[in-house]
């Protein structure tokens, strides 16, 4: 079988391109792997090691590449792993590769089995000590423990002192205040007419033009509602909020607005807040044919879930939920009567600036 190589290393350059890497053309048909490398390492004159295991023949052709590609090009062809110690370079297969690595491993583990072991106290300010220690069992060693002192959120570690450095690196990057939202919303009622009158033209939502921009009116004072944006159904606005509160109390004398609550609430970064206040009405429920019967419980209140995500450049991701749920009517049943709750609730996402006030809008009915 024909079997021949060439190779041309273009050394002859301009003064201006002497610090420039040299560059062979390489041309192999069916040639030892173990020759190609030799033959390149000659050219630059660089110290190699070729294993024993590395076999196999190979055929390529390079035209005007730097050196140092046409060597990992080779070595990458024939699926070799190439190291370098100090000005030495190494050639192996993946084979010994893996082996080599393995090998390491278990006298890196041997080593830290004998190593002393010490014992460390960390005190946590923000984190939760029993969460973080499920993390941190990850970095311990084999003999090394985390037990968590609840009464004093405190973390009591056992283990060797790279280790034990390790851990208490991470835990002075995971012990951090966790960022808090402070939320503030106004639930009313109010009619179209004053609903204009601060800034605001709802439109229900089309379904045949989702995310289309909703009408928005300007008043004559300085009340700024940028475009709102469809949501499922209802509009969102954003408006600004100390002129916002002004309007809504001067909404509210004029009897044109009735403020059912205004609560507040303080959440942390993904963690859910709520505020409920209602009653809880009592329904006998039946089990079944053995007729027995119990009393299950449902809720009438006035309620606002909330879910933030601080997000950077000072912006919010809220995930909410408001309900106004009160009793409605009684209705008559075979075996007596049933109260009814009447439900008006709002569940959206929306992101918002720090500082900035949303409107939601509800639900509209007409009165007869």
């Amino acid at each position: 079988m024909k079997r021949w190589i060439a190779i041309i290393l273009i050394a002859l350059m301009p003064a201006a391109q002497a610090g420039k890497a040299a560059k062979v053309t390489l041309v192999v048909d069916d040639v030892p792997v173990v020759q190609v490398l030799q033959t390149l390492a000659e050219q630059e004159r660089q110290n190699l090691v070729v294993s024993p295991d590395v076999s196999g023949t190979l055929s390529l052709h390079l035209t005007d590449v730097p050196w140092k590609q046409a060597l990992q090009t080779v070595v990458n062809s024939a699926g070799l792993v190439l190291r370098q110690e100090g000005n030495i370079l190494h050639v192996h297969s993946q084979a010994w590769q893996k082996e080599h690595s393995a090998r390491q491993d278990a006298e890196r583990l041997r080593l830290q089995a004998n190593l002393p072991l010490e014992n460390r106290s960390i005190s946590l300010q923000y984190a939760d000590a029993a969460e973080l220690a499920k993390a941190g069992e990850k970095l311990l060693s084999a003999k090394g423990t985390i037990m968590v002192d609840k009464r004093t959120n405190r973390m009591l570690l056992r283990d060797n002192r790279a280790a034990l450095a390790e851990l208490e690196k991470w835990v002075s990057q995971m012990d951090l205040p966790v960022a808090q939202v402070e939320l503030a919303a106004h639930i009313v009622t109010i009619n179209e007419k004053s609903l204009r009158e601060l800034g605001v033209k709802w439109t229900l939502a089309d379904a045949t033009q989702a995310g289309s921009v909703g009408d928005v009116t300007t008043l004559s004072s300085d009340l700024s509602v940028a475009a709102a944006t469809s949501r499922v159904g209802f509009n969102i606005g954003r408006i600004n909020g100390r002129l916002l509160d002004l309007e809504l109390s001067a909404l509210e004398q004029k009897q044109q607005l009735d403020i059912i609550a205004s609560p507040r609430l303080l959440a942390s970064h993904l963690q859910p807040a709520s505020i409920k206040q209602g009653s809880e009405i009592p329904y006998q429920v039946s089990s079944g044919e053995s007729g027995a019967t119990s009393v299950e419980f449902k809720e009438a209140v006035l309620g606002m879930e909330v879910t933030p995500t601080v997000l950077q450049k000072g912006r919010i991701r809220l995930k909410l939920h408001i309900s106004q749920n009160v009793p409605g009517q009684v209705l008559q049943q075979a075996d007596g009567e049933v109260l009814a709750i009447d439900k008006q609730e709002i569940e959206t996402q929306v992101e918002v600036k720090s500082g900035e006030t949303l409107a939601l809008g509800g639900i509209f009915f007409a009165k007869k």
